[in-house]
């Protein structure tokens, strides 16, 4: 089988604040869905950003001894011969899968793509449903809206094991941060007054 390179966003090799326990992030590039009041529009854009193959994604998750891997957009299931490729290693050297998609499971579940199907036998929990601005909500882990949810695909994850919705922040030597996590507004604010008060 062809390895199939991936459009990535942005990857953090190691976080806590997407899922349970410590993750392996990746934020995939491009979405056609460009959901009203989306948080992350600089996703959309289907044009090549950062290249990487599924191998090379699994060996960083590897290297920082990670239990599993989130798969965030834009929109995986956009890129799915790739997506199918690292849920599959994922799941062959024992790493957790989780996958956000603005898809919900019954529209992937009509679709006649093969890859797609390959990616759903190896997703431990799909996190399914387009943003919805019009129902905000934080109360639940990870989401913004309360019509997305939390599809347990196998026995790996149950819902206690998602804590309350937490923030990283990573500061660079240039000084630029990176903030990963959902939190309230007021608690993003606050990142960013302290953010500002930095600045020389």
């Amino acid at each position: 089988m062809s390895t199939t390179k991936l459009n990535i966003h942005r990857c953090i090799p190691s976080t806590q604040a997407e899922g349970p326990g410590r993750r392996c992030c990746v934020w995939l590039q491009g979405c056609s869905r460009h959901c009203k009041g989306c948080f992350a529009p600089d996703t959309w854009d289907p044009a090549p950003r950062m290249e990487k193959t599924p191998h090379e994604l699994i060996d960083l998750a590897l290297r920082h001894s990670v239990e599993g891997i989130t798969v965030l957009g834009g929109e995986p299931f956009e890129q799915p011969t790739g997506l199918a490729q690292l849920l599959s290693l994922a799941w062959a050297h024992h790493l957790s899968t989780i996958v956000f998609t603005g898809f919900t499971l019954e529209n992937l579940q009509g679709s006649d793509n093969d890859d797609i199907h390959t990616a759903l036998q190896h997703t431990d929990v799909l996190i399914d449903g387009p943003y919805v601005e019009e129902m905000l909500s934080s109360e639940r882990p990870l989401v913004g809206s309360s019509n997305q949810r939390f599809i347990f695909l196998t026995d790996r994850y149950q819902m206690p094991d998602f804590k309350p919705n937490k923030i990283e922040v990573r500061i660079h030597r240039n000084g630029t941060a990176i903030i990963n996590g959902m939190g309230r507004e007021e608690q993003l604010r606050k990142i960013l007054d302290i953010k500002k008060e930095k600045q020389p």
